[in-house]
């Protein structure tokens, strides 16, 4: 860890660093194992709090009744439905979007990045937004958290930036070589836009995955429920008759069963972000720096 020709000081500066993001990442990592302790904890150990870190009694059962639940797997199939095409949607929009208002002889390029930029801070109220959703016959239907959410302005800014930070001799060759904006953008561009489109994919996806207020403004059949619903209705619920198949639950803590629901919940993202970043860094910071 520490290097010869490092200082006291420069010594000093390191164990704090490290020490300081080891308790971060405890933070972060110690809630997952606590709800992985009591979801697999016999309804006795919860109900009297012996459980904090490691399982006692070790069981299945919860998780058994989740996964065979209706409720439970239709709200799965719905969010990662949601969750893979509104991210692919919003990637693919994005980069579209971003890709123009990068080019700087594109006429109105400063009022279209005005108006994105405008949504960040300003929207139009829940009640008329929800007028034009429902005019629009979005409602109880999936396509109302994936239309909207097509373009982020945030991700926007990202990308624009990234391409702006391209030289622009990489178009105007290809351009000699006859290729058109769309060739440029799929051919060139997109393909060494990966980093770029990674991170914006994880900030996509958390995003739509972890979406509560539309689908509980939006979506009010079973049919539709997505996770964020289905694990609002079991923290709420009282006992064990506000939820499903209470008859299955007889020897469940209701504790076991919502900690059960809440980590089966994170394990996609969770098994996401590993495979995306060793892009997230270089994705955020590209662009970053003007040339």
């Amino acid at each position: 860890m520490f290097d010869k020709r490092m200082k006291t000081g420069e010594k000093v500066f390191t164990v704090v660093n490290y020490t300081l993001l080891i308790t971060v990442g405890l933070i972060c990592v110690l809630p997952f194992i606590t709800l992985l302790a009591k979801s697999v904890s016999e309804e006795a150990y919860v109900v009297s709090g012996q459980v904090s870190l490691w399982p006692m009694g070790f069981q299945l059962k919860a998780y058994e009744v989740l996964l065979s639940g209706i409720d439970f797997r239709t709200a799965f199939t719905n969010s990662l439905f949601v969750a893979v095409l509104g991210t692919a949607i919003q990637v693919f929009f994005t980069a579209c979007v971003g890709y123009a208002i990068a080019k700087r002889d594109l006429v109105g390029r400063k009022a279209i990045n005005i108006l994105y930029v405008f949504t960040m801070l300003f929207n139009g109220g829940m009640i008329p937004t929800y007028m034009v959703i429902k005019n629009t016959g979005l409602i109880n239907h999936l396509w109302v958290l994936v239309i909207p959410g097509m373009v982020s302005a945030f991700n926007l800014i990202l990308v624009r930036n990234y391409f702006e930070s391209l030289p622009y001799s990489l178009e105007e060759s290809a351009r000699i070589d006859g290729a058109g904006n769309l060739t440029i953008l799929f051919r060139i561009m997109l393909p060494i836009s990966k980093p770029l489109l990674a991170t914006i994919a994880i900030f996509s996806a958390v995003g739509i995955w972890n979406n509560y207020m539309d689908p509980l403004m939006y979506l009010t059949k079973k049919e539709v429920q997505v996770l964020p619903l289905f694990l609002q209705n079991i923290v709420a619920a009282a006992n064990k008759n506000g939820l499903e198949n209470p008859e299955q639950l007889a020897n469940i803590a209701s504790e076991t069963f919502r900690a059960a629901a809440i980590f089966v919940s994170s394990i996609p993202i969770l098994l996401v972000y590993p495979f995306l970043q060793k892009y997230f860094v270089t994705g955020l910071t590209l662009g970053a720096v003007k040339q």
